[in-house]
C-alpha cells in the first residue's frame, strides 16, 4: 500500500468513525438516550469526547501515548458527568450558573491541545496538496506574494488582530450573559462549540502545519515588527500544543461565526467586530499562518455551521 493509499484508507477509517457517533449523536442523543437531561452543548461535548475515545482506542497501534490519551478523556468524561451533577442540584444563577454556562470554553481548549498527541500518527500532513491547490487558484504562493506589504508596524497590527481570535467568542459571550439574555446565551455557547469540534474533525482529516514552515525556503522577507510581534509569535508557538490545525481555518471559521451571531444578537458588538474580523482573516495568510485555500474551507464550514446547528439545538431542546 503506497503513501496515498495508506492516507486515502486512514482518512476513510477516520470519516467512517466520526460518522457513526454522528449517527449516535442524531438517532439517540435527542430522542431515546437517557441522558438526553444534557442540556445541547453537554451532550455534544458528551458525544464528541465518545468519538475522540473510540478514535484513538482504534488507532492504539499507530499512536504511542494512547494509554494516557484514553485517561485524559476519561478524565474529561467525569468532569462533564461533574458539571451536570452541580447544575442538577443548584440553581443555574451565581457562580454555579456562570462556570457551568461558561465550561464548554474549558473543553474546547482541553480537547484541541489533546489533538497535539495523536493527529501526526494517524496520517501524513497534506500540506503539499493544499500548496498545490493555492497555485492552481492564484499562480503564486499567496504568503509569498504578500511579502510586499511586509513592514513592522503593519506586523504588529496583525498580529493584534489575529490574537483578536481568542477574544471575540468570549467577548459575545460574557455580553450576553451579563444582559442575562440567556437563551441567546446558551444558542451562541452551542453553535460555537458546535463550530470549534466540527474544525477539530477538519484537523484529523486533513493535517497541515501551515506555510510558515513549508514554504520557509521561498520566504525572503522576514517578518519583523515590534517586541510586541515577537511575544505573539513565542507564546502562541508555546502554549499551543496541536501544530496541524490549518485545514479548515478556525480562525476564519469562528470569526466568521461570532460576527454572524453578534449581528444577530448584538449589533453593537457587530460594528466593533467587524473591521477586526476583517483584519483577522487577513492576517492568517499575511502572519504565514495559512494557506487561502485553509480560509475558503473556514468561512464554507462556518455557513455550515450557521445553517446546522441552530436546528440541531432547537431539536435536542424540543426533545429534552
Amino acid at each position: 500500500m503506497n503513501g496515498t493509499q495508506k492516507r486515502l484508507f486512514t482518512s476513510l477509517s477516520i470519516t467512517r468513525l466520526l460518522i457513526s457517533v454522528l449517527d449516535l449523536f442524531v438517532d439517540l442523543g435527542y430522542r431515546n438516550f437517557p441522558m438526553k437531561r444534557f442540556t445541547p452543548t453537554e451532550g455534544l461535548t458528551h458525544f464528541f469526547l465518545i468519538g475522540l475515545f473510540l478514535l484513538v482506542f482504534f488507532f492504539r497501534g499507530q499512536i504511542p501515548l494512547w494509554r494516557s490519551q484514553l485517561l485524559f478523556y476519561a478524565l474529561l468524561f467525569g468532569l462533564l458527568f461533574v458539571l451536570k451533577l452541580s447544575s442538577d442540584r443548584k440553581k443555574s444563577e451565581g457562580i454555579g450558573g456562570l462556570l457551568n454556562g461558561f465550561s464548554p470554553v474549558a473543553f474546547i481548549i482541553f480537547t484541541y491541545q489533546s489533538l497535539g498527541n495523536m493527529i501526526q500518527y494517524l496520517q501524513p500532513d497534506i500540506d503539499p496538496y493544499l500548496i498545490q491547490i493555492d497555485l492552481f487558484l492564484f499562480g503564486v504562493h499567496p504568503t509569498v506574494w504578500v511579502e510586499r506589504w511586509i513592514n513592522p508596524w503593519f506586523t504588529d497590527l496583525m498580529s493584534l488582530a489575529y490574537i483578536s481570535y481568542y477574544f471575540l467568542p468570549v467577548i459575545l459571550a460574557i455580553t450576553l450573559y451579563l444582559r442575562g439574555r440567556r437563551e441567546e446565551f446558551h444558542q451562541t455557547m452551542f453553535i460555537l462549540t458546535f463550530g470549534y469540534y466540527l474544525s477539530f474533525i477538519g484537523y484529523i482529516l486533513f493535517p497541515a502545519i501551515g506555510p510558515r514552515f513549508t514554504l520557509a525556503h521561498l520566504q525572503s522577507i522576514p517578518l519583523e515588527g515590534s517586541f510586541f510581534s515577537d511575544l505573539v509569535r513565542d507564546l502562541l508557538n508555546a502554549i499551543e500544543h496541536n501544530k496541524r490545525d490549518c485545514m479548515p481555518s478556525g480562525h476564519t471559521q469562528i470569526a466568521l461565526m461570532v460576527l454572524f451571531l453578534a449581528r444577530r444578537y448584538e449589533k453593537t458588538i457587530y460594528y466593533i467586530f467587524l473591521p477586526i474580523v476583517c483584519g483577522l482573516i487577513l492576517s492568517t495568510v499575511y502572519l504565514r499562518y495559512h494557506y487561502v485555500i485553509d480560509l475558503i474551507a473556514g468561512a464554507a464550514l462556518a455557513i455550515g455551521c450557521i445553517l446546522v446547528a441552530p436546528t440541531i439545538y432547537r431539536r435536542w431542546k424540543v426533545e429534552g
